[in-house]
């Protein structure tokens, strides 16, 4: 096998800029050992970034043991550019801006009167170029997180959003002249766990329960989306309690046990002009029979949805993400003691550090990824 000298040195870039950005401030004899290089290689490598202000130099580090010259430290020159996560929300948008080195520099979050893609665009043009004005460095790549399906940069299906033909990858890159990523909000939601979550795991499951059910995979460090991006649909997956129902008619799992259907169902059965998960609280702690019947119901069903995940899957760990267990906590210890009876797998069930914004700092991370074509970053989340 032939490999070409300008591919083992974009290898070798990747390599340096890899260790430079996990491990940063670091010195240029420790990237060399790291990375299995000679210093000239390196040098050569790391002078090329520090020409094109991607990398800076950051002070000194400690001598060694027998003294000498202090090392020059290394790492991501923050000031490089930034990139953005557009999440398109049913009736909201949420934006959030982060530099190439992993820093928020803001966020916003915006109501919309309705779902017309139209009026979304206008919005999310008008919002990327006032921050453009008021920010000094470069916007490098923006990342779309879609509640759908997406394949090949192209939304093929949003309950919430009528695409009108609209391809949104090519309207923004003649916009701004920048990458731009379209990923599904639950795949962002696994790339969050994976960059700024404290697990280390290879094969991971990010369960995003909101008005849909979706699942971000990954295997073996790397996302899987199927063959047309239809991985991890589980909430359009067939309920099994629908009988004599052809096919077509037959209710799905989110029909009967997504977070919003549980809110609808005890407002319903109250007969109260409005709820919220606050208010489901109190009523579970006052020991409201109605509600703890359909939250004991709900419960009953994601407990059958994490053991098909599992079995499916075998992750190293399965991480939900949904607000409804940020209020009601004890429920993902029932259901892991549930679970531990009936499997000998003891997958670690957690929740996500960041519900409401994990795919948004996921998003960013992956355009991050892309721009400089490393394969895994490190980041911290602070809440």
């Amino acid at each position: 096998m032939v490999i070409h000298k300008e591919t083992m040195r974009s290898a070798n870039e990747k390599s340096v800029l890899q260790r430079i950005f996990t491990e940063g401030p670091i010195s240029k004899s420790q990237v060399a050992r790291d990375v299995s290089l000679n210093k000239v290689t390196v040098s050569q490598i790391i002078n090329k970034f520090i020409e094109s202000k991607l990398v800076i130099e950051a002070g000194s580090g400690k001598s060694t043991q027998q003294g000498g010259r202090k090392p020059e430290l290394l790492q991501i020159n923050s000031n490089y550019g930034y990139v953005s996560c557009i999440e398109l929300g049913y009736q909201e948008l949420s934006m959030l801006f982060m530099s190439i080195s992993g820093q928020v520099l803001d966020s916003k979050k915006m109501t919309l009167k309705d779902n017309d893609i139209n009026c979304a665009i206008e919005k999310i043009i008008e919002t990327l170029n006032d921050f453009q004005d008021n920010f000094p460095e470069h916007l490098l790549g923006i990342a779309i997180s879609i509640h759908g399906i997406v394949h090949k940069n192209q939304v093929i299906y949003s309950p919430f959003w009528d695409m009108q033909q609209i391809d949104l990858a090519d309207l923004l890159t003649e916009q701004f002249g920048v990458p731009i990523i379209l990923e599904n909000e639950a795949n962002l939601t696994a790339v969050f766990e994976q960059d700024y979550g404290k697990i280390e795991a290879r094969n991971a499951v990010s369960i995003s329960m909101h008005r849909g059910i979706g699942a971000g995979i990954i295997i073996g460090g790397e996302l899987y989306r199927g063959h047309k991006g239809e991985a991890g649909e589980i909430g359009q997956a067939i309920a099994f309690d629908s009988k004599n129902q052809p096919l077509r008619k037959t209710k799905k799992i989110e029909d009967i046990c997504s977070p919003q259907v549980i809110l609808e169902q005890i407002k319903k059965a109250k007969k109260i002009g409005y709820i919220n998960w606050e208010l489901v609280r109190q009523m579970f702690d006052d020991n409201d029979q109605v509600t703890l019947e359909i939250l004991k119901s709900f419960k009953d069903n994601v407990a059958k949805i994490i053991s098909n995940v599992i079995v499916s899957f075998d992750p190293d760990v399965l991480v939900m993400n949904a607000y409804i267990f940020k209020e009601f906590p004890e429920f993902l210890e029932l259901i892991s003691n549930e679970l531990d009876k009936i499997s000998v797998r003891n997958t670690s069930i957690i929740l996500s550090e960041n519900i409401d914004n994990a795919s948004l700092y996921g998003g960013c991370a992956q355009m991050i990824r892309t721009i400089l074509g490393v394969s895994k970053l490190k980041l911290q989340y602070k809440k």
